[in-house]
Order: structure tokens, then C-alpha cells, then sequence
């Protein structure tokens, strides 16, 4: 299977983006250029805006550092000559005079964000670094849509793993799968990805078992021929002919009947099969792909559900992880939705404010990737075309509710009051305490850990007292 998500995850994570320092204190332009390079990234210095004007032409930025008063102009007058032609870039006002006035005017004009000196470096690292990340997630979201729907999204460990088990059993004919996972964890995605991978020469057929009728999916399944019942005018081909040389989906297959499981496991032991009406056998070769999101097990046990057929199934069992305990795939995938679905409305939004993604991290995700691209399209649809940035006031009522936000196991202890505020403030402390005993005090992995960067780490430890 090519996989055309790894080269370009690689080519984004390593870049080195263009970060500017516009600002005629030499002492402090040199030591933000010094720090930024021993972050990785390119830094270059500028005095005056004609300096800057000469590097525009020459360079693309991804975060311009710019002083409010420079000796020939207000950086504030030029920020829409340099988005107009970087629209990608972040420009960061930087500002001693602490109007906000000023403020108010350069976030108009289109400022990421500001700065007031004097600011610790940390400040300016960390702000340059959201920054950034905002400019990777929309690369990459833009990247994924040109690529196709078709792909499971995130970085986690967790989805690399069920990629790569992806990867591995689609490179063998007739396969079993079963697909395990909450509802809206994106399975039929993972069985066209299989698909897909597997290079069959026919087509992706999906029937989800308990939409149809039982007097229905044995027909819809097997096929019939002329006169089978009443009202079979003519001959039907099934979907598990339909799908020869190809793939069956059999979504939600737990809720299969009885009656229809036993004819299914015949099949699936002789690879053939008789319509509906017919007496003669038909051969096909195909791969079959089961999901559920319930304990077929425990249907098992409790006779729901074949032994034989869900141990037929099951030969290749992958699961998909819930939304919530995949970190900062939400982010990912929520630059994803908020691209396509501002190309398809057409749009300007284009990120996300702090808040709203620290929200998104701390979320519960009942519904997982689905809620999230419900969500989306929602705020979307409702939100004002003149406004590009996602905002706390554009989710809806519900999602503020604090029940969504607790640990799993933990809601007791935060039923105690206080506002919506505090209590997240409860809950992220307690996220890095855990995160913390977990790597053994080591805050680079605790970051990780967190889908946050070490800074972000460290600023939120000391807010906390963990420092």
C-alpha cells in the first residue's frame, strides 16, 4: 500500500519555517533571531520596514515578529499589504505602549496576535509556536482533502498502529476483518482504506445490517431469482455477487438475525452460495469486512450471536480508539473539517482560537469523529462570513456542559460546584499530574503525552504549581 500520509507527515513536521524579527532593538531582534534558530527554525532580522520590504520579495515568512513603531512607519499601516500577499502568514504585533486602541486596530487589520514589552522570551516562543502549529494543521488539512476523503486522519501512536495493521493485511486476497469500535470512530473509513489498499479489481459494496428489514437482507444479500416470492418479477443479483473481486461491508453486523447468521458462515466456509430460488451454486472471491460497536462476545455468550460465525469474522481483528483518547488528533482532524468544509460553503475560517482547542482537548467526544465534523459544519453554516477564527462563542450551549469534560471514572469529584472555568482548571491539572507519574517526571514526554508542546507544558505547571 503506497501510504501518501507518511512522506507528507514527515515533510511537515521537519520543515523549517521563515520566522521574521522586524524590530530596531538590535539587542532584542538578535535574541529572538538566536532563540528561534535554536528552535529550528530560519530566523532573519529587519530594522525598518523598507529592510522588511526587501526580504518580502525575496522569501515566503510563516510568522512575522512586528515592532508597532519602527524609525520610517507603523508596522501597524503595513499588515494589510503583507497579507494580502502572504495571506498564510501570522504577523504578532509587538508593542510598548500597551494601548488598546492599537490592539484592537492591528487584530482588525488581520494580527495573529500581540505582544506587550516587555515580554518574556518564553512568551514570544510559545505565541510564535501556536502560531506555526495553526499554519502546519491548515498544510495538512489541505493536503488531506486534495487526497481524498478516504483516509483515516491523525498523527497518535494509536492510529499509526491501525494503519499499519492496514497495511499489513490488505496485502492478502478473501480476507475476514471485524472492525471494532464506538459509533462514529470512522470504521467504514477503515474498511475503504483496506479496500482501497488491497488493490481488488471490483467494487466497495456497504449494507448496514440493521437498516434493512429481516424479511429484506436475506433477498438484499443473496440475490433472488424470477419467482422466488411473490412480487420477484425478475431476477436480482445480491450485493455478495455484486461485490465479487471486491469488498462487502457489513456494518453493524451484531445486529444480523439469527437465521441469516448461519447462512453467512456457510458462505463464508464454502465461498459460494445459492439466490434466493435458485439450485445452483454461484463462486465468487471477495474480502469481507464485519464492524460493530458492541461486545460481540458477550453476544455470544448470551446466544445473540453465532460462536462459529463471529470467530469466522473476527480472523483479523482491528480496533478503532474513540476520539478522546487519541490527544491531539482532534486538532488535526478539526483543521481538516474546518478546511473542507470552508471550501465547500465557501467560507473564510481558518483557525481556532487557544481556548476553543484547549476545549477540544478536554472534550469527552460522545460521538467521536462524527460529532467533530457535525460540529464543524454547524458552526460553519451559522457563522459569520466577515469573522475567519473559531471562537468559544461559536460552539454550541450543550458542548459547554461540564459533564462532557471529566475523566473518565471522575465525575463525583468535581460535582462540588464552582464554574466552568475552574473546573477545568481542576480537571488540566489533574491530566498533567497523571501525564507526569506516567513518564516519570519527564515533562518532554508528558508533553506528548498531552498533544501540547514542553513550553505550553511549563507555563501551565507553574499556573498549577507544579513547577
Amino acid at each position: 500500500m503506497r501510504d501518501s500520509r507518511a512522506p507528507f507527515f514527515s515533510i511537515w513536521r521537519r520543515s523549517r519555517m521563515n520566522i521574521w524579527i522586524v524590530d530596531d532593538e538590535i539587542n532584542l531582534a538578535n535574541g529572538l533571531k538566536r532563540a528561534f534558530e535554536k528552535s529550528g527554525y530560519s530566523a532573519k532580522t529587519a530594522k525598518t520596514l523598507s529592510e522588511l520590504n526587501q526580504l518580502l520579495g525575496a522569501e515566503i515568512p510563516a510568522v512575522i515578529l512586528l515592532d508597532q513603531r519602527l524609525p520610517d512607519g507603523d508596522g501597524i499601516d503595513v499588515l494589510p499589504a503583507i497579507l494580502k500577499q502572504y495571506p498564510r502568514c501570522k504577523v504578532i504585533l509587538m508593542t510598548a505602549f500597551g494601548d488598546s486602541r492599537l490592539v484592537v486596530k492591528a487584530i482588525q487589520e488581520g494580527a495573529y496576535n500581540y505582544l506587550d514589552k516587555p515580554f518574556p522570551l518564553d512568551a514570544a516562543k510559545n505565541m510564535v509556536e501556536r502560531a506555526v502549529e495553526s499554519i502546519r494543521f491548515r498544510n495538512q488539512a489541505e493536503f488531506l482533502i486534495s487526497e481524498g476523503p478516504n483516509m483515516l486522519l491523525g498523527s497518535s501512536n494509536e492510529m499509526d498502529k491501525v494503519r499499519e495493521t492496514i497495511k499489513k493485511i490488505a496485502q492478502h486476497p478473501d480476507i475476514s476483518v471485524l472492525l471494532r469500535g464506538e459509533s462514529g470512530t470512522g470504521k467504514e473509513v477503515a474498511a475503504r482504506m483496506i479496500h482501497s489498499a488491497s488493490g481488488s479489481k471490483g467494487d466497495f459494496v456497504a449494507l448496514n445490517c440493521s437498516a434493512i428489514p429481516e424479511t429484506l437482507l436475506e433477498a438484499e444479500l443473496f440475490g433472488y431469482q424470477k419467482g422466488a416470492y411473490t412480487g420477484a418479477d425478475s431476477d436480482k443479483q445480491g450485493l455478495i455477487e455484486i461485490a465479487d473481486k471486491g469488498t462487502l461491508f457489513l456494518d453493524e453486523i451484531g445486529d444480523m438475525p439469527p437465521s441469516l447468521q448461519s447462512k453467512l458462515f456457510r458462505f463464508l466456509d464454502q465461498r459460494s452460495f445459492r439466490p434466493l430460488g435458485s439450485t445452483k451454486e454461484k463462486k465468487v472471491s471477495l474480502n469481507l469486512i464485519c464492524a460493530t460497536c458492541v461486545d460481540l462476545e458477550k453476544y455470544v455468550k448470551e446466544e445473540k450471536f453465532r460462536k462459529d460465525l463471529f470467530f469466522r469474522i473476527s480472523v483479523l481483528p482491528i480496533t478503532i480508539p474513540p476520539l478522546r483518547e487519541r490527544g491531539k488528533d482532534v486538532l488535526e482532524l478539526a483543521s481538516y473539517f474546518l478546511a473542507e468544509f470552508s471550501k465547500r460553503l465557501g467560507k473564510s475560517a481558518s483557525a481556532f482560537t487557544d481556548e476553543v482547542k484547549e476545549l477540544f482537548l478536554l472534550y469527552s467526544w460522545p460521538g467521536n469523529v462524527r460529532e467533530l465534523r457535525n460540529l464543524i459544519e454547524r458552526i460553519l453554516i451559522l457563522k459569520d462570513d466577515s469573522d475567519d477564527t473559531v471562537r468559544l462563542a461559536d460552539l454550541p450551549p450543550e458542548m459547554l456542559e461540564m459533564q462532557h469534560y471529566m475523566p473518565m471514572g471522575t465525575q463525583a469529584r468535581y460535582m462540588d460546584g464552582g464554574s466552568l472555568p475552574e473546573m477545568i482548571d481542576r480537571i488540566e491539572k489533574e491530566y498533567i499530574e497523571s501525564a507526569l507519574a506516567k513518564c516519570q517526571g519527564n515533562r518532554t514526554q508528558a508533553a506528548e503525552e498531552l498533544g501540547i508542546s514542553r513550553f505550553s507544558l511549563l507555563r501551565r505547571m507553574q499556573r498549577h504549581g507544579l513547577a
